[in-house]
């Protein structure tokens, strides 16, 4: 239920977004396909994390994107990350352990403007105790230093297998490494 109202909110905000939109120049510019990569640091906030006796409020982690533009408004991504801390979550009166868990995530990326897009796709979270499926849905906004190089701010939400929620944040190192000529 919190992902379709989620996805309302999102959805919403990119009506509101398109409404404001001037005409850029990314039709006129031609455009050619090309792969980007990112290291990301992460800070997850995850509700119901419970690390010992004290609640956790902010996990940090490590997080590496590949993108491929086939056009200039969508790309697909693969994103992975790698919480570093372990934590216990609550689930139905359990507690469940993740330690150190790795999430790999195929996203869809709908660029919107020149540097705002917003993405959603499956993921996977993969841990030693049990492994979760999720689903991701987030927005990046990037600020382009050179023609190669761009410094992004991340949000997404993760819902995984309504056992538990994370909020993630994150500043991303963005580096194009091909381009089709």
């Amino acid at each position: 239920m919190r992902f379709i109202f989620l996805g309302l909110i999102f959805l919403s905000f990119s009506s509101w977004a398109w409404g404001q939109e001037e005409k850029e120049n990314m039709g006129k510019e031609e455009f050619h396909p090309q792969i980007r990569v990112a290291l990301v640091t992460i800070n997850s906030h995850v509700p119901n994390a419970i690390e010992g006796d004290k609640k956790v409020a902010i996990l940090p982690a490590w997080g590496f994107d590949v993108d491929y533009f086939f056009n200039p408004r969508w790309s697909v991504a693969i994103q992975a990350d790698i919480k570093l801390q372990s934590f216990e979550v609550e689930s139905e009166g359990a507690l469940l352990e993740r330690s150190y868990p790795l999430s790999i995530a195929p996203v869809l990326h709908y660029h919107f403007k020149r540097h705002w897009s917003l993405y959603a796709g499956p993921g996977w979270e993969y841990e030693r105790n049990e492994n979760l499926f999720f689903w991701k849905l987030g927005t990046e906004y990037s600020f382009e230093i050179t023609e190669d190089f761009e410094i992004a701010l991340n949000l997404s939400y993760e819902n995984k297998q309504e056992i538990y929620d994370s909020w993630n944040f994150g500043i991303a190192f963005n580096k194009r490494l091909w381009v089709k000529d």
